[in-house]
């Protein structure tokens, strides 16, 4: 930031009208200081020099700390600005990147689906034949939404079958194909248009070979692709950062700075090329100035994706129009010299700005002193002018100190409520995929089959066990999946330290019940978050689906899958916290995950409460509405923080159609 400032400090401050302000009167004050005194020197030569003088010095203090003043003032601008617009382009990278780690796993699982490995094997395949795998897909696509087409091709490219009913769609001969019949990584991941998608201007498509079985030597049958709704998931992502009214542009741009994603295409188009850079710019882009700021993804769990970036071009004209987001209540209780908000430097100019008026009165003072003892009645009009002055440019420090009070504290209580928000987002984007999971492995034909029989022999136990450890080590955030009968028997489970929970039945508040009465493969149950032996007797969430019969709509058991809470929920948290410029997070901060009860269920290093503990806090402050945001300064535990609160408002299908209600509020808290 340094940087930008010290090459754009003019530009800027054109470009914020507050400043501006500020600094056109104070450069006209002193020049009517300069002639006032000027006047007074020519005219008043029975007033001794010293008095003079002592106004002459007391000026230049004053324009020493108007200086300091407006780099201030351009400082605290600046800052919030660029933290605004960082904040959405990593964001909105992270966001996405945390998306599509989750389909790296989908195709993985799905390319080893045995109803689609036994259709490829089939010789003379007919049209009920791809009536009845279409069926299963679009259960498939019925739980995960964020997929518009599934395509199963052969090795020569032939489509085998394909879901969008609109596609004519019977041969690709996309690069792609090759491509994941002759990698060695797990899958590949495709950014461009392609045939398989004629329609479409670009497509984002995950593919992996289909093998006969799971051995690495296996026969390949053909290619799976998953083919993802980036724009639509995309819209979803600008939506929540800001409102379509705001003045940045929000954007994803390649690893050449195309655009591939952007909230405002009638600035920012796709296929447009923006400048590459670390730290923020000021570029000129289609005649216009933008302060341009760009975020790399952090990542998820080592994935990078295709190394895209967020970037966000805000009009430098528009740049600096901040709402406040202060009152006057919360100023009150957080003074200027006590918060730690505020830097040394401004704390300095707002006492010597005090004490150069102080000093100004006492020469004012002398000067009266003076011209009484001197008779020098024409130097009283000059000392009256010279005192307005002094007063004028103290009301302009005390005007200014006190709007960079409100920008820093709006800063503040933006950014906090800015990552609470997040949170929620985050969490709520995380168990929409383990509602998801629950309800489509329910649907794998080994399971139903082997659960139909009268009796399970020990090989039905043991092809169980396997998949559940096949999938378990695709999906690492669960500790333990396990399949259990229509009388909540425990039947198999992929953690084989969890062995012992085999022929034992399952908990009584684990959602298995509840799967247990359910035919509808759309519904999903899930436990309240409490200690549980699945999970060591710590507190987790386990999500159920019952799993039917082949033949007819009947429920022959379930797969409860147990979701690793504590560092998951960590983790969230922790990607949460606001950073310093190295990425560290300030000091003192902390964040909960919390129930509506006040029920603590997670929370940061730093936080003297625990899981499991209800929050020591108005408990008003849990009655936000879905999706509502709020920050606001409090004392807690005999602190002061700046604190945002977030309420959960569902993603997707997930806590929006009424199958689920678990509201979850987000607090992040941060020393003020």
């Amino acid at each position: 930031m340094n940087t930008l400032l010290s090459n754009n400090e003019q530009q800027l401050k054109s470009a914020i009208p507050l400043i501006k302000t500020y600094d056109e009167r104070l450069q006209a004050l002193n020049h009517w200081w300069g002639k006032i005194s000027l006047i007074g020197k020519i005219n008043s030569q029975n007033v001794s020099d010293s008095i003079l003088e002592e106004m002459h010095y007391t000026r230049e203090k004053f324009s020493k700390l108007q200086g300091r003043l407006i780099e201030n003032l351009l400082k605290a601008h600046l800052q919030k600005r660029i933290a605004d617009d960082h904040n959405k382009s990593q964001v909105a990278i992270d966001i996405l990147i945390r998306n599509l780690f989750e389909r790296t796993a989908d195709v993985g699982f799905l390319a080893t689906d045995d109803d689609i490995r036994a259709f490829l094997l089939k010789p003379n395949k007919d049209a009920n034949d791809v009536l009845t795998l279409q069926a299963r897909l679009q259960e498939y696509v019925k739980k995960y939404s964020v997929y518009d087409e599934i395509i199963i091709l052969d090795p020569q490219g032939n489509v085998q079958v394909n879901l969008d009913p609109n596609s004519k769609i019977t041969h690709s001969d996309d690069p792609l194909i090759a491509n994941t019949l002759n990698t060695s990584e797990d899958y590949v991941e495709t950014f461009r248009k392609s045939d398989l998608q004629p329609q479409l201007e670009h497509s984002l498509i995950y593919s992996c070979a289909i093998k006969s079985n799971n051995h690495q030597n296996a026969d390949t049958l053909g290619v799976l692709c998953l083919c993802f709704r980036f724009d639509d998931e995309m819209q979803g992502i600008f939506n929540n950062l800001q409102a379509e009214s705001a003045a940045s542009t929000i954007t994803i741009v390649d690893n050449k700075g195309t655009v591939i994603a952007t909230n405002h295409p009638d600035k920012i188009s796709l296929n447009d090329r923006l400048p590459k850079h670390e730290a923020p710019i000021i570029v000129k882009f289609n005649k216009h100035e933008y302060l341009s700021t760009q975020s790399h993804t952090k990542g998820y769990q080592g994935f990078m994706g295709l190394s895209w970036c967020g970037q966000v071009m805000t009009p430098l004209i528009e740049a600096f129009k901040h709402s406040k987001d202060t009152q006057d209540s919360q100023k009150d209780a957080f003074t200027l010299l006590d918060s730690e908000l505020f830097s040394d430097d401004l704390k300095e100019i707002y006492r010597s700005s005090s004490l150069i008026n102080d000093d100004l009165s006492l020469v004012v003072l002398n000067g009266i002193i003076a011209a009484a003892r001197n008779n020098a009645v024409e130097f009283m009009p000059v000392l009256s002018e010279i005192k307005k002055t002094g007063q004028g440019i103290t009301s302009i420090f005390s005007d200014s100190i006190d709007n960079l009070q409100d920008t820093v504290l709006s800063a503040r209580l933006s950014d906090v409520r800015f990552f609470a928000s997040l949170a929620i987002d985050i969490m709520d984007r995380n168990l929409y995929e383990r509602a998801n999971d629950c309800r489509w492995w329910a649907l794998t034909t080994v399971f139903r089959e082997h659960l139909q029989e009268l009796e399970l022999t020990v090989q039905a136990k043991q092809e169980i066990t396997d998949i559940l450890h096949y999938i378990n080590d695709l999906y690492t955030v669960y500790t333990n999946l396990y399949v259990y009968d229509k009388n909540g028997i425990i039947i198999a489970v992929s953690n084989k330290e969890q062995a012992d929970m085999i022929g034992k039945p399952t908990e009584q508040h684990s959602g298995a019940q509840e799967a247990l009465q359910n035919t509808n493969s759309q519904t999903y149950s899930v436990s309240s978050f409490t200690p549980s032996n699945q999970y060591q007797d710590d507190y987790t969430y386990i999500y159920n689906a019952s799993i039917t019969s082949m033949q007819q709509p009947t429920v022959i058991g379930g797969i409860g899958i147990v979701f690793d809470s504590t560092p998951e929920f960590k983790e969230m948290l922790n990607d949460t916290l606001p950073t310093d410029e190295q990425g560290v997070a300030l000091q003192g901060c902390f964040a909960f995950y919390c129930q509506r009860d006040g029920m603590i269920i997670s929370h940061t290093q730093n936080s003297p409460q625990k899981v499991g503990e209800i929050l020591d806090l108005d408990k008003s402050l849990l009655m936000l509405g879905n999706g509502q945001q709020d920050s606001l300064l409090l004392n807690y535990k005999g602190t002061n923080y700046a604190v945002g609160i977030s309420a959960s408002n569902g993603y997707r299908e997930y806590k929006t159609t009424g199958d689920y209600n678990n509201d979850i509020v987000a607090f992040v808290m941060l020393p003020s």
